[in-house]
C-alpha cells in the first residue's frame, strides 16, 4: 500500500489525519506532497486548524470536505 493510500485510508477510517500521525504511524516525511497527491487524485481535502489541549500548540488536521467538525478555526485550505 502506498503512503497516499495509507493516508487516505486513515482519513476514511478515523475521520482525519495530522502530520504527526502520518509521520509516526506510516513514516511519511513529505506529508504536504502526499496531501497534494491525494487532492490531485480528486479528493476534496480541507485543513482544520486545532490547538493541542495540553501544550496549546497549533496544528492542522485534514478531513474530506463535508466531514469536518464545524468550528471557527477552519481554514480554507
Amino acid at each position: 500500500m502506498t503512503q497516499n493510500e495509507q493516508i487516505l485510508n486513515h482519513i476514511l477510517v478515523h475521520g482525519s489525519i495530522s502530520h504527526r500521525e502520518a509521520f509516526i504511524d506510516y513514516g511519511v516525511q513529505s506529508f504536504t506532497r502526499r496531501i497534494a497527491d491525494i487532492r490531485d487524485a480528486g479528493y476534496d481535502l480541507i485543513k482544520v486548524r486545532k490547538h493541542h489541549p495540553t501544550s496549546g500548540q497549533v496544528y492542522s488536521r485534514y478531513y474530506i470536505r463535508g466531514t469536518e467538525p464545524k468550528t471557527d478555526d477552519r481554514l480554507n485550505g
